[in-house]
């Protein structure tokens, strides 16, 4: 495939939200205890309330049918927020035990994300109280370059009180150098769509080889059985569960309710981070197409998208490093039905500037306007999802990070 960008090595497989040179930016610190209120352009006002505090780096919000709330310490604890659509939520003291857990793992690069990082209930979830989650199991040592060898697994287990058991690993990723995040997103025929990122530096192109599962979107059976009409079943040497690949970062997945289509957000390098329309056997393009540049600058592409890629829908330059993406389709904030409500870290590079980026579409799915919400709480936003009670909720990804609710400022 023709490179349509070409980046030194460095730049091109630095994690995403890294930087040259020292971190810039405001305090991320909130402007009081709340609530806060906000004029949006089409919702009017609207109210912001904290409902948990006391977490470290939150990464994934998941509610459970009787209104509680699973929310994940990325790579640490998975913790239970109790009636968290009720007018008192409360933070379990203690978090869920049965989860891999890592914390004395020698971490020698702060770049090894080792643990827990996305959760989400079986669509059963009453009947079988069964949860799925990701984790990057430590799996050795790269002696020269003092990094951890990691993989990436989804697994299943079974919540019991306050316990997960019956623990199975249902995939198992190769061991690599510098795994990312994941997520997770049940279907509707039985099936479980995973995004895994591809951030190696010691195999750049690995988003763009099928006999690995990153820089991959998957597709599993609930069960970890592999649906036959995956698009490289049958491939010699390919990893029958991939759907979709050369990604980057993918950190946000959803459905489109106008069109059932799988949508993902996905970090770019510096800039370029982009919203895609999932389709089977895709290629992305990463990392030979890309809207993004080097850190600390370059020139922009001049062919950002290689033949035979999959452009994206919808790209933010500068970045606006996206993660947790949902679409609101509840009754209570009607001036905001369909669109689609993106977690996004920072902006262009400044720490301090998060926010909530509400994107409003036509039928089509192409992008119509776009408002910045919440950057003044300077928080770094890590998901977003909408509760069961018609609200929004959003989780932070700061070492003192929170939950929020958000809704109609009259209720």
């Amino acid at each position: 495939m023709r490179c349509a960008l070409a980046l030194p090595l460095a730049a091109i497989s630095t994690p995403a939200g890294a930087a040259d040179g020292p971190e810039v930016g405001v305090p991320a610190r909130l402007p009081g205890g709340g609530p806060f209120l906000f004029q949006t352009a089409e919702q009017g006002a609207v109210k912001v309330e904290i409902i948990a505090r006391g977490l470290a780096n939150g990464y994934s919000l998941a509610f459970l049918p009787n209104g509680d709330a699973l929310v994940v310490e990325r790579g640490a604890r998975l913790r239970l927020l109790r009636k968290a659509t009720g007018p008192r939520p409360t933070l379990a003291p203690k978090p869920i035990a049965g989860i891999p857990e890592y914390s004395h793992t020698p971490h020698l690069d702060p770049s090894d994300v080792l643990g827990l990082q996305d959760v989400a209930p079986d669509p059963e979830f009453v009947a079988n109280h069964l949860i799925y989650f990701t984790y990057n199991r430590p799996v050795g040592l790269d002696a020269p370059n003092g990094r951890i060898t990691a993989a990436t697994v989804l697994a299943r287990a079974r919540l019991d009180g306050s316990r997960l058991v019956e623990s199975t690993d249902l995939v198992v990723g190769e061991a690599k150098v510098a795994v990312g995040g994941s997520r997770i997103l049940p279907g509707r025929n039985g099936e479980l769509f995973v995004s895994v990122g591809a951030l190696s530096e010691s195999d750049i192109q690995s988003a763009q080889r099928t006999d690995t599962i990153y820089g991959k979107v998957l597709r599993v059976m609930r069960d970890g059985r592999i649906p036959t009409d995956n698009p490289f079943v049958g491939v010699k040497g390919a990893r029958a569960e991939i759907w979709t690949y050369g990604h980057r970062d993918p950190l946000g997945l959803t459905f489109a309710p106008q069109t059932g289509q799988i949508i993902a957000s996905e970090h770019g390098p510096q800039g370029g981070d982009e919203l895609n329309i999932l389709s089977a056997g895709r290629n992305y393009g990463w990392p030979n197409a890309t809207y993004g540049t080097q850190y600390g600058g370059s020139a922009l592409p001049a062919a950002p998208v290689s033949p035979g890629t999959q452009g994206p829908t919808l790209i933010w330059s500068p970045s606006i490093a996206p993660s947790g993406i949902a679409f609101y389709t509840g009754a209570k904030m009607p001036g905001w039905r369909n669109n689609l409500f993106i977690a996004s870290a920072r902006r262009g590079q400044i720490n301090g500037t998060g926010a909530l980026i509400r994107v409003v579409f036509n039928e089509r799915l192409e992008e119509v306007r776009q408002e910045v919400l919440f950057d003044r709480l300077h928080q770094r936003f890590k998901d977003v999802r909408q509760g069961p009670d018609g609200l929004i909720y959003a989780v932070t990804d700061e070492p003192h990070a929170v939950v929020m609710r958000i809704g109609p400022a009259a209720r």
